[in-house]
């Protein structure tokens, strides 16, 4: 784990420095998401009820846009980071058009409860998907924003079958799948050609948190923070060959890491860890106190030959920075 107050900024073996690179002021009050597009612009929405677009070149901010609620959800357009999806406790989806500083298209959600929880595209930015409050996700065409159809996020039977608060949408590319974490401290897969659950993961607790899962660099396993205060790991898909009784749709096999003493509200995999790791002393092994700041991750599930690098923090703050590396086969 690389952090603590003790340790050295500028420790060459560890993949972040201790100081920070640039810091953003403008909220006047607690972010409640982030959206990164591919060429380094960020936006971040606040309860004080705006986005602001940053850069990583520049310190100010670029543009902010008002909204009249809170703002629980933000997404850049995959393809075109002119555009960015955005989702409020007004219950209305809005498409921003960037240069134009306006919204080019909205929507508002139907039924009882209004509230949008989450927010992000899909299949490529073909489609818009938001999550709300009660366990529904709304999928909307992006060219019109217009309504094209809906899953309700809930179990057939006990007391899951009232749909609870979708705290994550994230798409699984090339197999036309989305991940949606929910407030049922459930994880589920589904399958976007006929709407069906292609899987169902469990072991984490997430029954009031804004706590949300998503996939390695290589979408082989899967990461969520716990309110129970550890980082939990899944395979995508387990090797059911193993098992004879298994139901081919239940992921009950994880991997639980207990680093933290606060909840977990967030937990990612890097994008691309072996350049993350590229300055990394490549040579030879850590020794002393340098093999203690790099400590590894469990054996269990993370059984693979590539490099990973998970990032986890804690609802005080606490950052922590796990390496699994790659095996040198002599």
């Amino acid at each position: 784990v690389c952090g603590g107050a003790d340790e050295d900024p500028d420790d060459k073996n560890a993949p972040f420095r201790q100081r920070p690179f640039c810091k953003y002021k403008g909220h006047t009050a607690d972010l409640l998401d982030l959206s990164w597009s591919k060429n380094y612009f960020l936006l971040s929405s606040s309860m004080d009820k705006t986005v602001r677009l940053w850069h990583i070149s520049r310190r100010e901010c670029l543009c902010c846009f008002q909204h009249i609620d809170f703002v629980t959800a933000i997404a850049f357009h995959p393809r075109d980071d002119r555009y960015f999806l955005s989702g409020s406790l007004d219950g209305k989806l809005r498409l921003w058009n960037i240069p134009d500083k306006k919204v080019a298209l909205w929507n508002e959600v139907d039924g009882q409860t209004k509230l949008i929880t989450a927010a992000n595209f899909c299949q490529n930015g073909k489609y818009a998907v938001i999550g709300t409050y009660d366990g529904r996700c709304i999928f909307y065409d992006t060219e019109h924003l217009k309504y094209h159809t809906q899953i309700h996020v809930r179990s057939t039977r006990g007391r899951n079958k009232v749909g609870r608060k979708i705290t994550g949408i994230e798409p699984l590319p090339g197999e036309n799948k989305i991940l949606v974490t929910s407030n049922d401290s459930r994880i589920r897969l589904y399958d976007l050609r006929d709407l069906s659950l292609s899987m169902k993961y469990k072991g984490y607790v997430n029954s009031s948190s804004q706590i949300k899962a998503s996939f390695s660099h290589d979408f082989s396993y899967l990461v969520s923070g716990s309110e129970d205060k550890y980082v939990y790991i899944w395979s995508t898909y387990h090797d059911l060959s193993k098992f004879t009784s298994v139901r081919r749709d239940r992921n009950d096999f994880w991997e639980g890491i207990k680093a933290h003493n606060a909840v977990v509200t967030s937990a990612i995999f890097a994008p691309n860890p072996s350049l993350m790791l590229s300055l990394d002393v490549q040579s030879e092994k850590p020794e002393g106190e340098d093999a203690e700041i790099l400590d590894t991750m469990p054996s269990g599930i993370m059984k693979t030959d590539h490099t990973e690098v998970l990032l986890s923090a804690d609802f005080t703050g606490a950052i922590k920075v796990f390496i699994n590396k790659r095996k040198n086969v002599s």
